[in-house]
């Protein structure tokens, strides 16, 4: 489907709107916040943001119809880029706040962090710059394997189907720190917070087209 190039970001009670707007902004895009689903299918690019609790947002986008809103778009064709929880959310479910339903887009659970080596004394939720192993494909143009991004998290996602796999990060255990399916991304990081590799990673995903 072809469409104009327009950015809109979920606004659906997460608490980094405001942060992942600015990024986009600076970028020289014009990022536009969705409150409704029948707005959403104006946008090429569609950001999830996600800072606060799984089970409250995931609860919202059931009960709300979002989940199946953002399920229909993105086999529409739309780009669609989940930060932090929500890339949590594009799994089947989480942990957090009891065992919730997500979207359901990547197979998995979202569990907390639980270290194998007693010994390990990590402080948990896991905060501050951390590398990421990537798997250079094109929203990874321009950014050198092993960059630092910023994390700020108590849960992870361990397992998923292989080939989603697009980067991890060590934290006392290796976790998935970005998934890729199509014109589907996420991150367990905030590229809004992680400099210019962060910035340089939003740009190339707002750029990819499918025409």
């Amino acid at each position: 489907m072809m469409r104009n190039k327009q950015v809109g970001i979920i606004n659906y009670g997460s608490g980094n709107l405001a942060s992942v707007y600015n990024a986009v902004d600076y970028l020289g895009f014009k990022p536009i916040f969705i409150t409704e689903q029948k707005e959403a299918k104006k946008f090429s690019h569609i950001i999830l943001p996600g800072v606060g609790s799984y089970a409250k947002l995931a609860n919202f986008l059931q009960t709300s119809g979002w989940s199946s809103a953002i399920r229909d778009l993105t086999k529409s064709g739309t780009f669609l880029f989940g930060i932090c929880i929500g890339m949590q959310l594009l799994f089947e479910e989480g942990e957090e706040g009891g065992i919730t339903k997500g979207i359901g887009l990547f197979s998995g659970t979202c569990r907390s962090f639980c270290f194998k080596n007693k010994k390990n004394d990590l402080p948990i939720p896991h905060i501050g710059f951390n590398e990421v192993n990537h798997s250079n494909t094109k929203v990874w143009k321009g950014i050198d394997n092993n960059s630092p991004f910023y994390f700020v998290h108590a849960y992870r996602i361990k397992k998923t189907s292989s080939e989603t796999i697009a980067g991890t990060t060590n934290y006392g255990e290796s976790f998935i720190s970005f998934i890729e399916n199509q014109n589907i991304f996420g991150s367990q990081f905030h590229p809004e917070k992680s400099h210019n590799v962060g910035l340089r990673l939003l740009k190339n995903f707002i750029e990819l087209k499918n025409w």
